[in-house]
């Protein structure tokens, strides 16, 4: 009988201790998913170097942004090498770029390079590269042509039909209505023609864009939701431009009217 008693004991204690083995590799599980899935901004933190306009956003903005990106999708005038790089490693050292061995903020798209499907370029296909991602905002730099007709894609998604994140878009090669109806504002160059208004062109400034964006980017940082299309929004672009430079609202050449997020600088 002792040693019966004494076999229970013994096997109770081991099935203690299996138990609590097993409830510990559970956990070291339930922790390793969760380092696994760990926000964009904590993987900038735990670097060693946390990008620079990333250290003095706030507690609520870092919560916000824990698990969200920002696509910056850059077409006509800068998708060259050259562009590419210099805009690239300024969005890195600002806010973190999102690579394949590391999460960051911010996810680069380079038209046409990363829009290849079956070895033809398809701008429709933007909506399936950010599929996965939870954003926080968008900015086209040169859209091409075509482009509103993928962020529709993306409206249509949503059973509202809105896209419910920032849309910012400089410089479109696309459909000028097209353009405004899925951004939040179209910003253009405009120039001095022989008559006394001005007029948008395809023509890209001489001027370096990574100012544009990390200006834009800052404020979409603060966002929550899209812009509103009202008297205050061109405030709003107008601060993302050096002070020397003015903006106004669109006026199409064909209606005399003038939209209400359209806006050209010279």
């Amino acid at each position: 009988m002792l040693k019966t008693n004494h076999g229970k004991k013994l096997l109770s204690k081991v099935l203690a201790a299996s138990i609590l083995v097993s409830a510990l590799a559970f956990t070291a599980c339930k922790n390793e998913k969760k380092l696994t899935a760990s926000s964009t901004l904590n993987a900038a933190e735990s670097s060693d170097k946390v990008p620079a306009k990333l250290k003095k956003i706030s507690e609520e903005t870092k919560s916000y942004l824990a698990d969200k990106n920002i696509v910056v999708v850059l077409g006509y005038g800068y998708n060259d090498e050259e562009n590419v790089t210099k805009i690239t490693q300024n969005l890195n050292e600002n806010f973190g770029v999102e690579t394949e061995d590391k999460k960051a903020l911010i996810t680069v798209l380079v038209y046409p390079a990363d829009f290849m499907v079956a070895g033809k370029e398809r701008i429709s296909s933007l909506a399936d590269r950010i599929e996965d991602k939870n954003l926080a905002g968008m900015i086209v730099l040169g859209a091409p042509e075509g482009l509103h007709i993928a962020l529709s894609k993306i409206q249509d998604k949503n059973e509202d039909g809105k896209i419910h994140y920032p849309v910012f878009t400089f410089f479109s090669q696309d459909d000028v209505l097209g353009s405004e109806s899925t951004s939040d504002f179209v910003l253009d160059y405009a120039h001095k023609t022989n008559t006394i208004e001005s007029e948008v062109t395809d023509f890209i400034p001489d001027f370096d864009a990574t100012n544009i964006l990390t200006n834009s980017i800052s404020k979409m940082l603060e966002l929550r939701e899209p812009l509103r299309a009202d008297g205050n929004l061109i405030n709003f672009v107008q601060s993302l431009l050096e002070k020397n430079r003015t903006v106004v609202r669109y006026i199409d050449g064909e209606t005399g009217l003038q939209s209400i997020n359209h806006f050209i600088f010279e």
